[in-house]
């Protein structure tokens, strides 16, 4: 390792323990000096995680098996503080999703390295990687997020080395199965993968074969399992939350989807928005003259197929976007690539002048970035602030007022679950997919099949957001006693602006 490398990865990682620092702090303080996590989801794995570590594999109410998760490889890890105590789950899921990051930042500018940016602007496509706000939100949401983002940097680098050497390895079908138990979007990742090597390897396809076979038949091995499973649980090979988020394919594309999709990434850096849209022109005209670049061509597919698919598929922008938060460091890749090649290929009066511009232009793209981290180390603080003030806020209620009631009905089935360990009926259908079957029913068939199923399970106390359920409330609103309700001043992440307890008052209503 060269000095100047020395340099840069020093750089990287002093930079990435100031901006987790700067992270941590702004949370603690907005928050008002409690930790926590700014997703709901968050605490659903921790739920799932710690019944793992207790021997229940995929059970959130202990005895029921149900595939409520995309994440599986990811709960498998988050059981991990649990075999040793009840109690570090939270510093875990921070430091852990930190690392992931950091490893992410390395792993980008090496990769850069690999497609030949000098050392400058690997670490300028780095720095930029690591800086970007909604990333450094993620590494702190207690989520898989920057874990996928590693994987599949380095699975893009390894492709890189076998397209060199004309040979496949089969750790990559290893770390594609990996990463596709970690998000199902990696699918998507391992067919443009296998694709692309098919083609850039077709003329040593037969001393391949082989290898090509191994790495395939590893990748669907690690894939079946869960599937199984959930066929087993559910008679589907798609995890609930495939139906919980109202998944499935379109004849057209959701433009809101590419709207808001959009408007995030322009967030992120318009700068850098603007110079991967060049990109994407250059690679489409490039593929159709055929005179493509080997070397990106599965990032250029990756970064384009993945949100078009997504908007014909799932298209969900929630939370940030989270869900293509891991293109970001193939976008960054992407866009710098067309800065440094136009730049250098451009007509300066003199060498000065051009140093000046890029000067100016790598200024600009720090600022908007510098600007973007600041806005998600407040996001951060205010969502998980959210989560406290309001699903955190309930539990501690329910653990103070009905302590000894053994199931309760909720919508929002984290942190509820979680601190009050009870047995729940999930409203929205993830952790009980009987909801799914009700939904389908006409409305007021479907809102007394609800009450039947939280009569049968013994539920006497329901929370929720009431504008979720409108039909319901006003249909059996009578018979529901609001008891307390968790209201937010300034809602950033959750699904509703109040959380209220409901009792049931089955004394009044006449069903068996």
């Amino acid at each position: 390792m060269s000095r100047i490398k020395d340099k840069n990865y020093i750089f990287l990682i002093s930079a990435f323990v100031l901006l987790t620092i700067f992270y941590l702090i702004t949370e603690y303080i907005i928050t008002g000096h409690r930790w926590g996590v700014p997703l709901d989801d968050t605490w659903i794995h921790f739920r799932f995680a710690e019944n793992f570590a207790k021997g229940y594999f995929f059970q959130y109410n202990i005895g029921e098996p149900v595939p409520g998760t995309t994440s599986p490889l990811w709960v498998i890890i988050m059981s991990i503080p649990f075999i040793f105590s009840s109690n570090i789950y939270l510093p875990f899921a921070y430091i852990i999703g930190s690392v992931f990051l950091l490893l992410t930042v390395l792993e980008v500018y090496k990769l850069s390295r690999k497609l030949g940016f000098t050392n400058n602007y690997s670490l300028l496509i780095a720095f930029l990687t690591l800086v970007c706000g909604r990333l450094l939100w993620s590494s702190l949401s207690g989520m898989e997020i920057t874990l996928a983002c590693w994987l599949m940097v380095l699975i893009t680098r390894i492709h890189l080395q076998e397209i060199e050497e004309e040979k496949l390895r089969p750790v990559t079908g290893l770390l594609l199965g990996f990463c596709s138990v970690i998000r199902p979007e990696a699918i998507l990742l391992a067919l443009i993968y296998y694709l692309v090597s098919v083609i850039l390897l077709r003329n040593k396809l037969k001393e391949n074969v082989q290898s090509l076979t191994y790495s395939v038949s590893i990748f669907i091995a690690l894939l079946i399992p869960y599937a199984l499973f959930s066929f087993s649980t559910t008679g589907s090979f798609l995890p609930t939350t495939f139906k919980g988020q109202n998944a499935g394919f379109r004849i057209l594309p959701d433009m809101d989807y590419l709207r808001e999709t959009g408007k995030l990434f322009f967030r992120d850096n318009v700068l850098i928005l603007i110079l991967w849209f060049v990109a994407v022109y250059f690679f489409i005209r490039s593929m159709i003259s055929r005179k493509y670049e080997k070397k990106f061509l599965l990032i250029n597919m990756w970064i384009l197929l993945l949100p078009l698919i997504s908007s014909f598929v799932a298209p969900n922008w929630r939370h940030h976007g989270r869900y293509l938060i891991p293109l970001i460091p193939f976008i960054n890749i992407a866009a710098i690539y067309i800065f440094a090649y136009k730049f250098n290929r451009s007509q300066m009066p003199s060498p000065k002048e051009a140093r000046i511009y890029r000067i100016i232009i790598v200024a600009v793209l720090f600022i908007l970035s510098g600007i973007n981290a600041v806005v998600f180390a407040l996001a951060l603080g205010w969502n998980t602030d959210n989560i406290n003030n309001q699903q955190v806020n309930i539990a501690n209620w329910i653990n103070a007022n009905i302590p000894n009631e053994k199931c309760i009905a909720i919508n929002d089935i984290g942190a509820i679950t979680f601190l009050t360990n009870k047995r729940i009926v999930d409203m929205e259908g993830l952790i009980t997919p009987e909801i799914f079957t009700i939904n389908g029913l006409p409305q007021v068939q479907k809102d007394l099949k609800k009450l039947y199923l939280l009569k049968r399970n013994g539920v006497n106390y329901m929370i929720i957001y009431p504008e979720w359920y409108e039909s319901f409330v006003n249909s059996y609103g009578s018979f529901l006693e609001r008891l307390y309700f968790a209201k937010l001043e300034k809602n950033t992440i959750c699904g509703g602006d109040s959380m209220v307890v409901y009792k049931i008052k089955w004394d009044k209503l006449n069903i068996n």
